[in-house]
């Protein structure tokens, strides 16, 4: 496989420091194809595989419970002080709308409600092939396939939360932006106001991204010579570009007013809380979820060493050699994420995912760089060559373990707070004991303050309620914490412990039965 050849920077083909790779011969084009699919389906079978076989966690819980309002009810008004924004429950709400229709019944299955994440996880790795043209062919080849392997993007891309969807819009930003300074089209500059407004409608930490994105850009440009470099006449001139911008601006202001507006439904109350937010993350970024500053780096040591060591080393490369732009811009980014990320106090694994795409292009460009100047020497191509298997092979092995064995074991970074599997004994219980009665007459009270993602699998239980404390009941099902037993069990006289079963580290739940609903 042809690993890319440079074009002259002074050429049309290459307005910016660009490299093409398309393959003069149809077998090398055939054969780039092939590989790039198979990557897409080893990313598309690791992530959608036994979707359903670890059990939400809280934030998934949450996420799912609005979710099913907005799927049930058509109600969805966005929270600032709560849970991040709005566009993966529309979406979501689309993919669950068509599983309905395709297989009836109750659409909010928790199948379909991880697809979006697959989906958003898979396309993600589909799009980093799309960077070929500035990469070269072994570059992204294995940036996707290492980003395709990474046990957090499949960790993370098989959990309902904001962090799959954000990435996958902050790497469409980046591509629109590529395709604007390259060929200067209007509907190029659209798409980026588009993704933009499409990241800052999922998660609050979008600005965070802006920044190293521009930081990365502005350092690449400065320090990579070309002699192509865009003037304001190439964009048709300073009304012409001025004009597209202004278009650019209120398209985003337009999507984001009516995502955060619930379609208008909510306006101009979301736009308000939109705004708001920044105020309330200022705070509980500072004060909840702390961990020391190298939290992170010590974390993608452990668990994403194949790409963060590679993806440094072509950092580094890149800067040293400046004979790539978008490496050195892909290296800076993910850098200057991690730089960010370990300065503020809130640390959670989610966030690696932000920092990892970028830093695997950079991994990709070490892995061709490495190759390139070993054309004359056949025992250095074999180290690239055994060093590029390897760490693809580490990866495969952790995201099996990890996805598939240890999905609830915190020791391996990703299962931050995680519902354990014993859980799912609970739900079993649950719906077996209802069996005797009937699901919409079965009532369940909940009494234990810790209990999400419960609400979620309690979903077809309309007589379900959530009391966060010991008070009396007469329910059909009782739940409560292990340390809420020596209080609840003088009053539940009439009732037939079934048993306990792990929420989270730390978190228990006991359930009882009354006699009269016990076989």
């Amino acid at each position: 496989m042809d690993t890319g050849t440079r074009i002259d920077e002074t050429s049309p083909a290459a307005r910016d420091t660009s490299t093409s790779d398309e393959p003069a011969g149809g077998n090398e084009s055939r054969l780039w194809t092939y590989v790039a699919w198979l990557i897409i389906a080893v990313a598309a079978i690791l992530r959608l595989y036994d979707i359903t076989l670890k059990p939400l966690h809280h934030d998934e819980g949450v996420n799912g419970f609005f979710l099913l309002d907005l799927f049930r009810h058509g109600v969805y008004r966005y929270n600032p002080a709560n849970y991040h924004g709005p566009t993966l429950y529309y979406f979501s709400l689309v993919v669950c709308s068509i599983n309905n229709l395709i297989f009836g019944g109750e659409g909010t299955t928790t199948r379909a409600l991880r697809i979006l994440p697959v989906l958003s996880g898979t396309a993600t790795v589909a799009l980093v092939i799309a960077f070929r043209r500035w990469l070269g062919t072994l570059a992204t080849v294995s940036a996707a396939a290492l980003l395709a392997l990474s046990p957090g993007a499949v960790y993370l891309s098989r959990d309902f939360i904001h962090e799959p969807l954000l990435v996958f819009f902050t790497l469409a930003l980046v591509y629109y932006g590529l395709q604007f300074w390259r060929a200067r089209q209007r509907q190029d500059l659209m798409m980026c106001a588009v993704t933009a407004a499409l990241m800052f409608s999922t998660k609050e930490t979008t600005p965070i991204s802006w920044a190293a994105i521009a930081l990365a850009a502005g350092l690449a440009v400065a320090l990579v010579n070309s002699q192509c470099r865009p003037a304001i006449r190439d964009f048709g001139g300073l009304k012409n570009l001025a004009n597209s911008l202004s278009l650019a601006a209120l398209l985003f202001l337009a999507c984001c007013i009516v995502f955060f507006s619930s379609f208008l439904g909510n306006f101009p109350q979301g736009l308000r809380d939109a705004v708001s937010t920044y105020t309330y993350w200022s705070r509980t970024g500072m004060s909840q979820q702390t961990a020391p500053w190298f939290t992170h780096v010590r974390w993608l040591l452990r668990i994403e060493s194949p790409i963060f060591l590679l993806g440094i080393a072509g950092a580094l490369l890149a800067l040293i050699r400046r004979n790539n732009r978008f490496a050195l811009f892909s290296g800076l980014w993910g850098l200057g994420l991690l730089a960010i990320y370990s300065a503020l106090p809130y640390k959670t694994p989610w966030l690696l995912l932000n920092i990892i795409v970028p830093m695997a292009f950079s991994a990709g460009y070490a892995i061709e760089e490495s190759w390139r100047a070993g054309h004359a020497n056949p025992v250095t191509r074999a180290v690239v060559a055994v060093i590029g298997m390897a760490a693809l092979s580490v990866s495969l092995y952790q995201s099996v373990l990890l996805n598939f064995f240890h999905y609830d074991d915190d020791r391996w970074v990703y299962p931050y707070a995680q519902t354990q599997r014993g859980f799912m004994r609970l739900v079993e219980q649950i719906d077996g004991s209802a069996q005797d009665i009937a699901a919409e007459k079965t009532s369940i009270a909940i009494l234990s303050p810790d209990y999400w993602p419960l609400p979620w699998y309690a979903r077809n239980y309309p007589n379900a309620g959530f009391f966060g404390k010991i008070t009396a009941t007469n329910a059909d099902l009782v739940i409560v914490s292990t340390l809420q037993q020596a209080q609840a069990e003088p009053m539940l006289g009439g009732y037939t412990k079934r048993g306990s079963y792990p929420l989270r580290p730390g978190v228990q739940l006991t359930l009882y039965v009354a006699n009269h609903a016990s076989h």
